[in-house]
């Protein structure tokens, strides 16, 4: 039976959320990689449009199965490879809470880092500072949940941290957290992210590779 395969670009966000999940869950040797580069437009190519009409990345097809949804996947990856792991989902409400903050991550803080960016690689924004006020009211949202937990959805490491991660360090390329006065819970939290052992290579990576693009766009 044939690996299954992640198209990726690490530039992404949600591709690089799935790419920590591999390496916490230590199966990245179970997959294959396909590269689609995004800047020079490899997902709007006709295989990869076949495959996704949504033409995004990542994209996970495992047999006849595929996924196209970075939180789709995460939970994928936890019931079929995580089920004896600590990233475990088969407790009912841990479930519950990490897929409301993956949620969170899809309809709020991603959808308005995404927007931002969009908007500086059209060429409309200039100046980021002056279009971060969605963002920060989203890092607002975070402080308040970590309030209550000592990572976003639990007292314990999740997906859902994977996820808000990798979408926070791209966001903070516009909007940095690292002050520790509005979201000092925030920072601290992040701070445990960075320490992570795979941190480095499954996401600054790719985030350093977007953070040159984008400061490309705006010099």
């Amino acid at each position: 039976m044939p690996n299954p395969v992640l198209y990726y670009d690490d530039i992404s966000p949600p591709v690089r959320s799935v790419l920590l999940t591999l390496a916490a869950l230590g199966i990245k040797d179970k997959f294959d990689f396909k590269w689609i580069d995004l800047f020079s437009r490899g997902h709007l190519e006709e295989s990869f449009i076949k495959l996704n009409p949504l033409h995004t990345v990542p994209v996970l097809q495992h047999d006849d199965l595929i996924l196209t949804d970075s939180h789709a996947i995460l939970m994928y990856l936890c019931d079929e490879y995580g089920m004896d792991s600590p990233f475990s989902l088969k407790d009912p409400k841990k479930r519950a809470r990490v897929h409301n903050r993956l949620c969170f991550n899809n309809a709020v803080l991603f959808r308005r880092d995404s927007e931002l960016f969009q908007q500086v690689f059209r060429g409309t924004i200039k100046h980021l500072s002056e279009h971060t006020k969605p963002i920060e009211e989203a890092f607002d949202y975070l402080e308040s949940y970590l309030n209550k937990s000592s990572f976003v959805a639990c007292d314990e490491l999740t997906i859902a941290d994977f996820s808000i991660v990798a979408t926070l360090s791209t966001a903070e390329i516009a909007c940095p957290v690292s002050d520790g006065i509005r979201w000092p819970r925030l920072v601290a939290w992040y701070g445990k992210m960075k320490l992570l052992p795979y941190y480095e290579t499954e996401n600054q990576i790719g985030l350093d590779k977007l953070k040159m693009k984008i400061m490309a766009v705006l010099s």
